[in-house]
């Protein structure tokens, strides 16, 4: 230990001088003076200097801020990181009695041998990568592998450490994250493979992967690509089904041609009512095999009525109606009805969307009152054109508002808003618009509300105008759309000349239409959570209160009612955890099957609630192939200077470990600078001087 101070050395003695001096002063001059006989015999004296002198000058030493420099060596053992395979795919081969028993105690032995000369760390990998010992693991209980998650682990947290080996035991079937053979060559340590499981191919038939989409609309036609996977079953047939509470909706015979075949059908089904629906894909299993469990899949797809009514409203016949109903009505989920606005006289709520072209109007509307529709909350989609009253329009505060003093037209072409955020437009359909001929727009200082946002603004010959064309906006759950322009039917028209075909006048109808139509939900307490949960996975619920102002809250307390759908199990209660703007809750893994729930809460005096299902399916990726893949693992062995051995020879990893010429302890160095002040020790030494000081005085009668 060496100390270090930044002045000169003679600080140190002007230390010592003034400890002298302050003792000095205290017993040889100050005591003197106040009595005409010494108080303590010379030899006190001397002493009690002495203690005050030091104690003084360890003080004015630590003003100098010295620093202690102390070298010191630390030994580190090679580690050994034994990673072990805890999937469900070693529970389902014919050695898994041996892999739970006999196995799992040669591996405990391994480890305790290797403990007396090496720093053992072990893991378990799966679906995720855990630490050992883990008091919630199941032996072989994962339902997914992720081999690369347990490399890459070991080589970010043991980065820069005396690391000799990495020992993983495993059949090297992984169904989750990267390939870990290319992961495995970055590190800088050898791995040693335990080859496990059963490399011989068995009779099966999977359901290997079905493709489809989350959501579909009532009345509609949805499909589903099934791909069917078998092996040692040439020649066979089973039957592929679909079915749906218990009916069947689809049924196919496939015959096996060859020994190793793949089949993938595609399946077209009607969605016939609403809701959550779980579908069950199954292929039937056959006598010869040995592994069904990968025959039955469930899959939710949920059915939504889009059926949506639009009224068309027009201040006067015009070419824009014919061309909006006709691109509106391509899409089956919508359906258009025509009015001239002195002959509406149907309620506004009974439409999804309210399309007012050229309204308010300067000419009479025969009693129609836009305002009252306005406060339908309808949500709708104005087109502006010279008819179109702009004050009336500003009055009614719908999102976009125009002031002119002139009544003028501008010809103004479409220009494409590249930050617009709502929804998406293809490229080549912008482009198209782009290149339509122009509207005739009304001329004025445009206003739009800080909520919306310019799909396209007007351009007026080659100039950017920065007023907007095409706009929407949304407030408090009600969308409008302002199209500020008439014209529309030179578009459609333009399109069929230069493209042959309205699909670009019609998707961009449609994506408005859409947007705007859509019904927002307007539930105080919702409720957002996926569908479909697999048996590994986190069941994880957020859910969001709303107040009259639809702004977030989360001040009351709320809670979740969960039971399953089949009503065997009993009722379970959970209570909401807050977050910054809403609540959470996280139910762990639950068993497979159909759960209801209800989130329910008080606000504002009023019982709020929301209900809804969701499934969580027995998940069979662990069952899909049980064909033990030695190969990988054998190739991780040697590209990185390890070795594979048999699951029954596991305590060959022992002598193959001490064979190894750089699995040494190795030697740090390492120099460390700390404040003295820092140091127990001399706060100690001083309050230990003083004390004793103080006990002599105070024991001879002077304090």
């Amino acid at each position: 230990m060496t100390v270090i101070i930044d002045f000169p050395w003679y600080f140190v003695i002007l230390c010592l001088l003034l400890g002298v001096a302050y003792a000095v002063l205290l017993y040889w001059l100050g005591l003197r003076r106040q009595k005409e006989e010494p108080p303590f015999s010379r030899g006190l004296t001397i002493g009690l200097s002495a203690l005050r002198c030091i104690a003084v000058a360890a003080i004015a030493f630590l003003f100098l801020a010295p620093l202690v420099k102390r070298q010191q060596n630390r030994k580190e053992k090679p580690i050994v990181v034994v990673a072990q395979d805890n999937s469900k795919s070693l529970d389902y081969c014919a050695d898994s009695a041996f892999y739970h028993d006999q196995f799992a105690a040669d591996l405990d032995a391994l480890c305790e041998r290797l403990g007396k000369d090496f720093d053992v760390v072990r893991y378990s990998y799966g679906a995720r990568v855990m630490k050992l010992p883990a008091d919630d693991l199941v032996p072989y209980g994962d339902q997914l592998t992720d081999m690369g998650a347990v490399v890459d682990e070991v080589r970010q947290h043991y980065y820069h450490r005396n690391v000799g080996a990495l020992v993983l035991t495993g059949d090297g079937i992984f169904n989750q994250g990267r390939n870990p053979v290319g992961m495995a060559s970055e590190l800088t340590f050898p791995v040693y493979t335990v080859a496990m499981g059963d490399t011989t191919v068995r009779h099966d038939a999977a359901i290997a992967d079905i493709r489809f989409n989350r959501i579909a609309y009532l009345g509609n036609n949805f499909p589903i690509d099934i791909t069917v996977n078998a092996a040692k079953l040439k020649g066979q047939h089973s039957t592929l089904s679909v079915s749906l509470d218990g009916r069947k909706l689809f049924s196919k015979q496939i015959t096996f041609a060859d020994d190793l075949f793949s089949t993938t059908e595609n399946v077209v089904l009607e969605a016939q009512k609403t809701g959550v629906l779980n579908f069950v894909v199954e292929i039937a299993p056959l006598p010869s095999e040995q592994n069904v469990r990968n025959n039955r899949r469930i899959i939710p797809i949920e059915v939504i009525d889009g059926h949506q009514k639009i009224a068309i409203i027009a201040a006067a016949p015009h070419p824009d109606v014919a061309a909006l109903r006709a691109a509106i009505e391509r899409n089956q989920n919508f359906e258009a009805d025509f009015f001239l606005a002195k002959d509406f006289s149907k309620n506004p709520k009974d439409y999804d969307l309210l399309i007012l072209h050229q309204l308010p109007s300067k000419t009479a509307e025969a009693g129609l009152d836009v305002a009252a529709l306005l406060k339908s909350e309808v949500s709708t989609l104005f087109i502006l054109g010279a008819q179109t009253d702009l004050a009336r329009l500003n009055a009614l505060h719908a999102g976009l508002e125009v002031y002119s003093r002139i009544e003028r037209q501008n010809e103004v072409s479409a220009l494409f808003n590249k930050d617009f955020t709502f929804f998406t437009l293809d490229d080549d359909k912008v482009q198209s618009i782009s290149s339509f001929p122009p509207l005739l727009s009304p001329f004025g200082e445009y206003k739009l509300d800080g909520n919306g946002q310019t799909l396209f603004w007007a351009k007026v010959g080659a100039v950017n105008s920065r007023m907007p064309l095409v706009a929407v906006t949304q407030q408090q759950g009600h969308r409008a759309v302002f199209i500020a322009g008439e014209g529309l039917w030179r578009w459609r028209l333009a399109d069929w000349q230069n493209n042959q075909t309205h699909d670009n006048f019609d998707q961009l109808i449609d994506k408005l239409v859409v947007f705007t139509a859509l019904r927002v939900n307007k539930e105080k307490l919702r409720v957002d959570m996926k569908h479909l949960f697999g048996q590994s996975e986190a069941v994880t619920i957020e859910a969001q209160l709303y107040n009259d102002n639809y702004e977030p809250v989360n001040t009351p307390d709320a809670e979740l009612t969960l039971k399953s759908a089949d009503g065997n199990t009993t009722e379970k209660k959970f209570f909401f955890n807050r977050t910054a703007d809403g609540y959470a809750l996280n139910l762990g893994q639950l068993p497979s099957g159909n759960y209801k729930y209800t989130a329910s809460t008080r606000f504002n005096g009023h019982a709020l609630s929301s209900s809804g299902s969701f499934v969580v399916e027995e998940q069979q990726m662990e069952a899909l192939n049980l064909v033990a893949n030695h190969s990988l693992l054998y190739t991780m062995a040697t590209t990185t200077g390890g070795q594979m051995v048999d699951a029954h020879n596991v305590a060959q990893i022992e002598e193959l470990l001490h064979q190894r010429d750089d699995m040494k302890t190795i030697i740090y160095s390492e120099t460390r600078y700390s404040d003295m002040l820092n140091l127990p020790m001399i706060f100690i030494l001083i309050t230990l001087l003083l004390g004793v000081e103080w006990f002599l005085r105070k024991y001879n009668g002077e304090v």
